[in-house]
């Protein structure tokens, strides 16, 4: 059948989560290679890089959202095998099955779209839902298996990934700032480097000199320290023990 195909596939990708941003590589250096200013201004593509890393922050958000409300066991970053101690289904999960692909999404829409070439955002989007669409198809099996009839009520009444408009029902669990913090540094850090990265690039490509501006500078510097203050807090003390 397609979709045990689709779950076996998926197990695999689960496993290899990283690799979509390799994938993405030689269409990202093609169209950089191409890039322009819009309207051939810095200032203008500084506005939309503005936007952009809105639309970024704003998956991150979501990613925090939903994993503050969570128990221990579900909703991590483990890529050894699929895991859940329990089944999420208030919060987010109340309008959409998978808020932290949906929190990915976003964060890559606003990388890809700093180029503004919507030729290399299709093929971005392409390969994202090709890639999630299996990754989420294993992950489904898992949960079917092992809480049976209350998930697949679940699956009935809530969208796979476009969060629905209604039917938000509240966490049942306090928020929780350390589960944030002990989990979400990576992909501070992830925002941090993507975006001035594509500032020198800018610059690199369309005026052929190499410069940075100074408030993305200042963002990976302050991404950078997240990074490694939290990931230090939780590796070398129990501060963010939950």
């Amino acid at each position: 059948m397609i979709s045990e195909r689709m779950a076996t596939q998926g197990a695999w990708l689960f496993r290899h989560r990283g690799l979509m941003p390799a994938l993405l590589i030689i269409p990202g250096a093609w169209t950089l290679v191409h890039f322009k200013f819009i309207g051939g201004s810095p200032e203008w593509q500084d506005r939309w890089d503005w936007m952009c890393f809105g639309v970024s922050v704003s998956g991150l958000l979501i990613r925090a959202t939903t994993v503050g409300f969570v128990c221990n066991g579900t909703s991590g970053r483990n890529v050894s095998q699929q895991r859940a101690t329990e089944l999420n289904t208030t919060g987010w999960y109340s309008i959409c099955r998978n808020p932290l692909y949906l929190g990915n999404f976003l964060i890559m829409l606003g990388i890809i779209l700093v180029p503004a070439s919507m030729a290399y955002v299709a093929v971005c989007l392409c390969c994202f839902w090709t890639y999630y669409e299996r990754i989420i198809a294993a992950e489904e099996s898992f949960l079917h298996e092992k809480f049976g009839t209350p998930y697949a009520e679940w699956v009935r009444s809530t969208p796979v990934f476009f969060p629905r408009l209604s039917g938000w029902n509240a966490p049942v669990r306090s928020f929780r700032w350390r589960m944030i913090l002990r989990r979400e540094y990576s992909s501070v850090l992830l925002i941090g480097i993507a975006f001035f990265l594509l500032n020198i690039l800018e610059f690199v490509f369309a005026e052929h000199r190499l410069q940075f501006e100074l408030e993305w500078a200042v963002m990976l510097v302050i991404s950078a320290t997240i990074y490694l203050l939290l990931r230090s807090l939780k590796r070398y003390t129990s501060l963010l023990n939950v």
